[in-house]
């Protein structure tokens, strides 16, 4: 993998080369507010008592307003459990494709103690080849946090000589659906593959758009073709594509290509898809416009923002082999990570307990609107009080299946959706769109990306 992050790493500083002559902003403390406090003969941060210290933290733009009152929980009950310890929470764009986190970390300002990034091996590698995050071994020893973590979610990330995170959630990618829309067409929950059939038939039948997708957005189309993966080819041969020799065109994953061409052509899969958005498609859905969408908990937020808890709720679609059952798709949705100029580690060591802890998973699971599956094992058992959540905890109880694009290299990802794009909008066959996935993988190991299972 060395010669590919190599390549990876000199385009990326390019660009933050670039966006450092522009100049950029801290999410901590403004250079005025540095300046004024050198003046006033304040003490620095190194030689401040426990009790001045402030924990500054980097974390996702909230999707609403729910979101911003669940984070504000989660830091009063850390406050609690440390008393005189300050939280600073800043908002801001955490993922690497964007180039903003690099650059971030990269432009000499003072960084946050730590950071909740988008997680995927392809995007925290960027960071660590480059330096701009500190393993964390010593840590993970110090702490014992290989034992607080749920199983899946370590193996995800210590397949390395290093550790660089620490798992905040795991996805849960499936079907949500509309029960109204179901029950006005007397279908129910389906658990096998003919009757899931029956059931896109019968919603197109009743003139019910069966899917809708945002497949403009290429993660979203990516999501409902990693559960159509998991389904119809099965967990071991997306860990073939992953870890193994498996191959994009091998005929199992070009199946899976010729069934959502399918679908699209008898109308399961809702025409508008390949001009609408996610966001299109989730207003789509949730105005109950449509069945299904392939989503993740995220969209918990915006059920419990616009009333709909007891008409919407989530399954696995059933797997078409014989004797298995189909996973929910994910990995490792946010995960943390320590920067290498941080400047109070042990702080950021005490957040990252706390975030693995039974007093967190105690606050959020708790809470009616919470929307993510922590990765923590103090989880393991608990029941939230949100029926949605509820049911994809539950579903992920035995760990999860894979959503390929978080652990895919930048060529294959930039194939993956650009390709399903083109199979949902007819401008692509089956076949040709997985051998252009393909050819676009076989760039990425030839630069030497490759990852290591556990």
């Amino acid at each position: 993998m060395r010669n590919y992050r190599r390549y990876f790493a000199l385009a990326l500083t390019l660009v933050m080369v670039l966006a450092m002559i522009v100049g950029c902003q801290s999410p901590t403390a403004s250079s005025n507010e540095k300046e004024a406090s050198k003046k006033d003969g304040s003490k620095s941060e190194s030689a401040k008592s426990e009790k001045d210290k402030t924990l500054d933290l980097y974390i996702p733009n909230y999707f609403n307003d729910v979101e911003k009152q669940q984070w504000a929980k989660v830091v009063e009950k850390f406050k609690e459990l440390n008393p005189g310890v300050n939280v600073n929470a800043a908002n801001g764009d955490v993922q690497v494709e964007s180039g903003k986190l690099p650059t971030l970390l990269q432009s000499g300002v003072e960084p946050p103690d730590a950071i909740l990034m988008n997680a995927g091996p392809g995007r925290v590698s960027v960071l660590s080849d480059v330096k701009l995050i500190q393993p964390l071994n010593k840590l993970y020893e110090e702490n014992n946090w290989k034992d607080q973590l749920r199983p899946f979610a370590y193996d995800l990330i210590s397949g390395e000589e290093n550790i660089y995170e620490l798992p905040h959630m795991l996805d849960a990618i499936g079907l949500f659906y509309n029960k109204d829309i179901y029950e006005q067409n007397g279908i129910e929950v389906p658990t096998t593959k003919d009757e899931f059939l029956k059931a896109l038939q019968k919603l197109k039948d009743a003139g019910v758009s069966p899917i809708t997708v945002g497949a403009r957005n290429g993660y979203a189309i990516g999501w409902l073709f990693g559960v159509m993966l998991e389904s119809i080819a099965g967990t071991e041969k997306v860990e073939e594509l992953i870890y193994g020799n498996g191959k994009w065109n091998d005929p199992e994953v070009v199946k899976v290509a010729e069934m959502m061409a399918d679908w699209v052509k008898k109308g399961y899969i809702t025409k508008e898809s390949v001009t609408q958005t996610q966001a299109d498609s989730k207003f789509r859905f949730l105005s109950k416009k449509a069945a299904m969408e392939a989503e993740g908990t995220y969209l918990i937020t915006d059920i419990v923002d616009q009333k709909l808890q007891t008409s919407v709720n989530s399954f696995m679609m059933p797997s078409f082999i014989e004797g298995k059952t189909a996973k929910p798709v994910g990995g490792i949705g946010l995960t943390w990570v320590i920067p290498t100029k941080a400047k109070d580690v042990d702080l950021a060591a005490k957040w990252f307990n706390f975030i693995i802890s039974k007093d967190y998973s105690d606050i959020v699971l708790n809470l009616p609107d919470y929307n993510f599956v922590p990765a923590s094992k103090a989880s393991v058992g608990m029941v939230p009080v949100g029926e949605v959540l509820k049911s994809s905890m539950k579903n992920i109880e035995n760990g999860s299946g894979y959503n390929p694009s978080v652990f895919i290299g930048v060529e294959a990802k930039e194939a993956y959706y650009q390709n399903l794009q083109g199979l949902v909008g007819g401008l692509a066959t089956p076949m040709d769109a997985m051998n252009n996935i393909e050819a676009a993988a076989e760039k990425d190991r030839a630069a030497g990306f490759k990852l290591n299972k556990k």
